[in-house]
């Protein structure tokens, strides 16, 4: 009898554990939904890894830099823009292109911007669409470095 009665004991235990589980997590992205018995989609967030701007002898803001984006992301976001800060104190957004993003093993994105002379930092982040919703993602660093030509 004894045994019997530990045995129902354990099971409501166990039921009970797993009933609460499935209540602390429904409506949370990325979980399984008890009550409908699907699988939640998860949330599409976009971080942003490093920043790669090509270096040259002389900064020029004539010059156009494609700065280069690596960023990871378990879906395919749509990004929209790249928005660098400027050491100097300035800001520069600039819409991204799809035809300039490429989700790969090691995605990325390129922009073409313009670098204000006399910039020793670009601080860079993206806005992308997450459910109808536009999101920022974290900033990245790059930190420029001012070549000299060689003595001829």
């Amino acid at each position: 009898m004894k045994l019997k009665f530990k045995t129902v004991l354990m099971n409501i235990a166990v039921l009970l554990v797993i009933s609460s589980w499935a209540n602390i997590t429904e409506g949370q992205e990325g979980y399984f939904n008890w009550k409908t018995g699907q699988e939640l989609p998860s949330v599409i967030e976009l971080k942003l890894l490093s920043m790669d701007i090509p270096q040259s002898w002389n900064l020029s803001t004539n010059i156009e830099y494609w700065a280069t984006i690596k960023f990871d992301s378990d879906r395919n976001p749509k990004i929209q823009r790249a928005c660098f800060n400027f050491s100097d104190g300035s800001e520069s957004c600039v819409d991204v292109q799809a035809k300039d993003v490429t989700y790969s093993s090691h995605p990325y994105f390129r922009v073409a911007i313009h670098i204000p002379a006399g910039t020793k930092r670009v601080d860079c982040y993206a806005e992308y669409i997450q459910e109808g919703k536009t999101r920022r993602t974290n900033t990245v660093t790059y930190t420029i470095i001012v070549l000299k030509k060689p003595e001829e």
